[in-house]
């Protein structure tokens, strides 16, 4: 088993990749911290774990908060003895019905005259406390769980930091400006976090997935989809397992010589 005694935090573990994410770590034998802000997942999630001889615990914390972090980081580290991998995978994606109707209109102009002249209308009629909501659980978060982490890590010399970034930040996607910055965010932060930790044996990387179909794409509607897809040379979705195959091998010995990098597994979307 490639993960063996290991213990992994995963954030926002209760659905789509989180979930994949942990099912995975936990069947190469790691011990898993289910951080989630709904219960209910979370405990499912957990009993998925168990009913496959796993070890699993949650540990419900919103990463946007700080002081909540720091007291998950905690109780972690009091049950489980210390952390070995941190998958800052919690996220969240938010359209109005607005910018919907408009991203629908700009598809249709471009599917008949080849070119859109409707724009999205995002960014101007994107309210602060969307802004702030999106930055703060992605960008926020990873930072506040990646600080805690390196408080345990970096004095026993070891572990893993794989942060879930995107190709909206890679690209910039028309109509998500604030999620294009917050993955934007992540990946320098990917960055210059690995530059500086390195030398202490810890290894930080980040996965850029393009578009998979998890719950994040419910904000998507049918003419949206079908959109993506075309986008996509591979002519389909990506798989949360598909996902989760490329974390465990951040997460593994086998990413000995792998620091600093952004692996994006996006079924040709951006080469």
């Amino acid at each position: 088993m490639k993960l063996a005694g290991r213990v992994a935090l995963i954030t926002g573990a209760g659905s789509g990749l989180g979930r994949e994410i942990a099912l995975t770590f936990a069947a190469e034998g790691a011990s898993i911290a289910i951080n989630d802000v709904d219960k209910l997942n979370a405990a499912k999630v957990v009993k998925e774990i168990e009913a496959t001889g796993g070890k699993a615990r949650a540990y419900i914390a919103d990463v946007s908060d700080s002081v909540e972090v720091a007291a998950m980081f905690e109780h972690l580290v009091d049950e489980l003895g210390t952390i070995d991998i941190l998958v800052n995978n919690a996220g969240v994606a938010i359209m109005s019905d607005e910018v919907k109707a408009n991203f629908n209109t700009a598809v249709q102009e471009m599917m008949t005259t080849g070119k859109a002249t409707t724009s999205a209308g995002a960014t101007r009629l994107m309210s602060d406390s969307q802004w702030r909501r999106t930055l703060s659980i992605h960008l926020d978060g990873t930072f506040y769980c990646t600080r805690e982490a390196l408080k345990v890590m970096e004095p026993k010399g070891a572990g893993k930091i794989i942060n879930m970034a995107s190709v909206a930040g890679t690209t910039g996607l028309a109509g998500s400006p604030d999620y294009s910055a917050a993955k934007g965010g992540i990946i320098a932060l990917t960055k210059s976090i690995a530059r500086e930790v390195i030398g202490r044996g810890i290894y930080v990387n980040a996965i850029a997935p393009g578009y998979v179909d998890t719950p994040l794409l419910d904000v998507m509607d049918a003419t949206m989809r079908q959109m993506a897809i075309m986008q996509t040379p591979i002519g389909r979705l990506g798989t949360p397992a598909e996902i989760a195959a490329v974390a465990l091998y951040l997460a593994s010995a086998d990413s000995s010589y792998t620091v600093g990098q952004v692996i994006s597994p996006n079924g040709g979307y951006h080469m």
